[in-house]
Protein backbone atom coordinates (compact mmCIF):
# COMPACT_ATOMS: atom_id res chain seq x y z
CA UNK A 1 0.00 0.00 0.00
CA UNK A 2 2.87 2.37 0.82
CA UNK A 3 4.39 1.74 -2.63
CA UNK A 4 1.02 2.40 -4.28
CA UNK A 5 0.56 5.69 -2.42
CA UNK A 6 4.09 6.92 -3.21
CA UNK A 7 3.63 6.00 -6.87
CA UNK A 8 0.28 7.79 -6.93
CA UNK A 9 1.79 10.93 -5.35
CA UNK A 10 4.72 11.00 -7.81
CA UNK A 11 2.49 10.34 -10.82
CA UNK A 12 0.02 13.01 -9.71
CA UNK A 13 2.82 15.58 -9.33
CA UNK A 14 4.14 14.75 -12.80
CA UNK A 15 0.66 15.02 -14.33
CA UNK A 16 0.05 18.43 -12.79
CA UNK A 17 3.38 19.65 -14.17
CA UNK A 18 2.46 18.68 -17.76
CA UNK A 19 -0.99 19.93 -18.76
CA UNK A 20 -1.01 19.53 -22.54
CA UNK A 21 -2.58 17.00 -24.92
CA UNK A 22 -3.47 13.51 -23.58
CA UNK A 23 -0.67 11.62 -25.32
CA UNK A 24 1.91 14.05 -23.95
CA UNK A 25 0.23 14.90 -20.66
CA UNK A 26 3.05 13.29 -18.72
CA UNK A 27 5.83 14.41 -21.02
CA UNK A 28 8.76 12.01 -20.72
CA UNK A 29 6.78 9.72 -18.38
CA UNK A 30 4.06 8.92 -20.90
CA UNK A 31 4.28 5.36 -22.18
CA UNK A 32 7.41 4.58 -20.22
CA UNK A 33 7.44 0.98 -19.14
CA UNK A 34 7.44 -2.61 -20.25
CA UNK A 35 6.27 -2.64 -23.88
CA UNK A 36 5.17 -6.28 -23.48
CA UNK A 37 2.05 -4.85 -21.83
CA UNK A 38 1.04 -3.06 -25.03
CA UNK A 39 -2.08 -4.69 -26.48
CA UNK A 40 -5.82 -5.33 -26.18
CA UNK A 41 -7.24 -6.62 -22.86
CA UNK A 42 -10.62 -7.95 -21.75
CA UNK A 43 -11.57 -7.94 -18.07
CA UNK A 44 -13.10 -10.85 -16.19
CA UNK A 45 -13.73 -11.64 -12.54
CA UNK A 46 -16.32 -8.97 -11.76
CA UNK A 47 -19.99 -10.02 -12.09
CA UNK A 48 -22.19 -8.00 -14.46
CA UNK A 49 -19.26 -5.86 -15.67
CA UNK A 50 -17.81 -5.89 -19.17
CA UNK A 51 -14.62 -3.95 -19.83
CA UNK A 52 -11.89 -3.67 -22.42
CA UNK A 53 -8.60 -1.83 -22.37
CA UNK A 54 -6.13 -1.08 -25.13
CA UNK A 55 -2.61 0.03 -24.20
CA UNK A 56 -0.75 1.59 -27.14
CA UNK A 57 2.98 1.86 -27.88
CA UNK A 58 2.78 5.65 -28.22
CA UNK A 59 1.85 6.04 -24.54
CA UNK A 60 -1.90 6.39 -25.07
CA UNK A 61 -4.74 4.06 -24.06
CA UNK A 62 -8.48 3.55 -24.59
CA UNK A 63 -10.81 2.13 -21.93
CA UNK A 64 -14.43 1.00 -22.01
CA UNK A 65 -16.62 -0.40 -19.23
CA UNK A 66 -20.30 -1.34 -19.12
CA UNK A 67 -22.09 -1.97 -15.82
CA UNK A 68 -25.89 -1.93 -15.90
CA UNK A 69 -26.97 1.48 -17.17
CA UNK A 70 -23.53 2.99 -16.46
CA UNK A 71 -21.10 3.11 -19.37
CA UNK A 72 -17.60 4.54 -19.02
CA UNK A 73 -15.23 5.48 -21.80
CA UNK A 74 -11.80 6.90 -21.26
CA UNK A 75 -8.64 7.63 -23.12
CA UNK A 76 -5.42 9.30 -22.13
CA UNK A 77 -1.88 8.48 -21.21
CA UNK A 78 -0.34 5.49 -19.39
CA UNK A 79 2.88 5.14 -17.44
CA UNK A 80 4.44 2.45 -15.31
CA UNK A 81 6.69 1.92 -12.34
CA UNK A 82 7.68 -1.33 -10.63
CA UNK A 83 4.54 -3.48 -10.69
CA UNK A 84 1.98 -0.73 -11.31
CA UNK A 85 0.51 0.83 -14.45
CA UNK A 86 -1.30 4.17 -14.13
CA UNK A 87 -3.98 5.20 -16.61
CA UNK A 88 -4.37 8.98 -16.59
CA UNK A 89 -7.62 10.34 -18.08
CA UNK A 90 -7.52 12.67 -21.08
CA UNK A 91 -6.98 15.80 -19.02
CA UNK A 92 -3.83 14.19 -17.60
CA UNK A 93 -4.24 15.82 -14.21
CA UNK A 94 -5.11 13.14 -11.68
CA UNK A 95 -6.29 9.62 -10.99
CA UNK A 96 -9.17 8.94 -8.64
CA UNK A 97 -8.12 6.47 -5.95
CA UNK A 98 -11.79 5.40 -5.69
CA UNK A 99 -12.69 4.63 -9.32
CA UNK A 100 -15.30 1.83 -9.47
CA UNK A 101 -17.76 0.43 -12.05
CA UNK A 102 -20.39 2.70 -10.44
CA UNK A 103 -18.34 5.85 -11.02
CA UNK A 104 -19.84 8.28 -13.53
CA UNK A 105 -17.24 8.95 -16.20
CA UNK A 106 -13.66 7.72 -16.33
CA UNK A 107 -11.48 9.03 -13.49
CA UNK A 108 -8.27 7.09 -14.16
CA UNK A 109 -7.02 3.82 -12.70
CA UNK A 110 -4.05 2.12 -11.09
CA UNK A 111 -3.50 -1.47 -12.24
CA UNK A 112 -1.13 -4.07 -10.82
CA UNK A 113 0.94 -6.30 -13.07
CA UNK A 114 0.40 -10.01 -12.44
CA UNK A 115 2.35 -12.09 -14.92
CA UNK A 116 0.99 -11.02 -18.31
CA UNK A 117 -2.29 -9.80 -16.77
CA UNK A 118 -3.31 -6.50 -15.18
CA UNK A 119 -5.31 -6.46 -11.94
CA UNK A 120 -7.80 -3.78 -10.92
CA UNK A 121 -8.48 -3.93 -7.17
CA UNK A 122 -11.86 -2.23 -7.05
CA UNK A 123 -12.10 0.25 -4.20
CA UNK A 124 -14.68 -0.53 -1.53
CA UNK A 125 -15.25 -4.12 -2.66
CA UNK A 126 -13.62 -7.53 -2.55
CA UNK A 127 -13.62 -7.78 -6.35
CA UNK A 128 -10.48 -7.86 -8.44
CA UNK A 129 -10.89 -7.38 -12.17
CA UNK A 130 -8.33 -9.31 -14.22
CA UNK A 131 -7.48 -7.81 -17.61
CA UNK A 132 -6.16 -10.48 -19.98
CA UNK A 133 -4.81 -10.17 -23.51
Amino acid sequence: MKRLMSFFAAAFAAAVAFQTSPASALGPFCGKGDKSFVGQYTMNGVPEVGSQLRINKDGSFQFYLAYGANDQYGKGCWTQTDRLIALFPGDGRKISPNHTPDTRGFKGMILEKSGRDLLWRISGSHYVGRYRK
